[in-house]
């Protein structure tokens, strides 16, 4: 089996925005390359597939700041990026470039050139697996599926979220996803008493859809535009012994397809909408989707919108507003933010 290399020239403040970007384009999973240090917190609670690496220099021997390497299977002379799709080369390329100069618009990325490279049968997507380690966030323990809870695990946990995430999704410890699960927490908590109904766009691999079900919701409907995000998010909801009948994941358009928003909006056990929509995804998913929502939430309902750079928060902000909500709560975590955000 071959593979094709993308390899992105950046800075190390990008790399965040650059891997999520690649991700709403079908690229997931990162071999990052960089020299900063370490942190102590990040030696212990290393989680994706970011392997400790030697300094990376280019051709002529100058070392870049940083280079992100997405790697896709070689299909025949075309590219697999799902089961359902694949694209070549050149296509591809144009679909990083475009993405990127998108990010450019608000974001120094540097040098931001792609490099492409052919190479044979690796192990990169498990070799991930050694660095990703079970964690908190808050008094929830996110557990993967090869390591075991210790008796202060046991002492110290309120919830087990038991996960194996796959190097294409994510498994909680981002700061956009911390600060998601904590408004998720208290939006919960305030719709607990009539058994809320929860609606996560972008569920990847399920993990706030199945939080929300910890916290005290009734049901959770998970949606995601990537056929493999479904697959993680139903085995990882089995993991944590829930049924379907507590919650759904299912691939579909929200903001494009009024077909598949009315199936999502008639699986709602409460017909006049989802007592909370939480999204975690970058700006230019959540302002067009804006527009839609109010078709899928409750009168009353809370809205939470994380995956959001501080630089952009007015912007999210402004189509919120356009579409009759109101910002009740912005809480901010490095250079990340979160907004909860209700009927006006």
């Amino acid at each position: 089996m071959k593979w094709m290399r993308f390899r992105v020239r950046t800075n190390a403040a990008s790399e965040d925005i650059i891997v999520s970007a690649m991700a709403d384009i079908g690229l997931y999973g990162a071999q990052i390359e960089d020299k900063v240090p370490l942190s102590g917190r990040e030696l212990e609670e290393l989680f994706i597939d970011e392997a400790p690496v030697q300094a990376i220099a280019d051709d002529n021997g100058e070392a870049d700041l940083a280079c992100l390497n997405f790697f896709v299977e070689i299909e025949e002379d075309r590219l697999k990026l799902s089961d359902e799709e694949t694209v070549t080369p050149e296509e591809l390329k144009a679909r990083m470039r475009e993405a990127l100069d998108e990010l450019r618009q608000f974001s120094d990325i540097g040098d931001g050139t792609i490099s492409i490279s052919v190479t044979e049968d690796i192990d990169w997507r498990d070799n991930w697996k050694q660095y990703f380690h079970k964690f908190y966030i808050d008094d929830v323990l996110v557990l993967p599926s090869w390591e075991e809870m210790s008796d202060e695990d046991r002492d110290r946990a309120a919830h087990v979220l038991h996960i194996d995430p796959g190097a294409a999704f994510g498994t909680g410890l981002h700061e956009t996803t911390r600060l998601a699960v904590q408004a998720l927490r208290r939006a919960v908590t305030e719709r607990n008493g009539d058994g809320s109904t929860v609606l996560d766009v972008g569920t990847g691999s399920g993990v706030l859809s199945i939080l929300a079900l910890m916290f005290g919701a009734a049901s959770a409907v998970g949606v995601d535009l990537d056929p493999l995000a479904i697959l993680a998010a139903d085995e990882n909801r089995d993991r944590n012994g829930f049924g379907a009948d507590r919650m759904r994941a299912l691939k579909g358009d929200l903001i494009g397809d009024d077909t598949f928003r009315s199936e999502i909006l008639g699986l709602c056990a409460k017909k006049t909408g989802y007592d909370i929509v939480v999204a975690n995804i970058l700006p230019n998913v959540l302002v067009p989707l804006t527009p839609v929502v109010p078709e899928l939430i409750a009168s009353d309902g809370i809205l939470i919108y994380s995956g959001i750079l501080q630089t952009k928060a007015d912007e999210v902000s402004a189509a919120l507003s356009a579409a009759g909500f109101a910002v009740e709560k912005k809480e901010t975590l490095g250079e990340w933010c979160s907004l909860l955000a209700k009927r006006a």
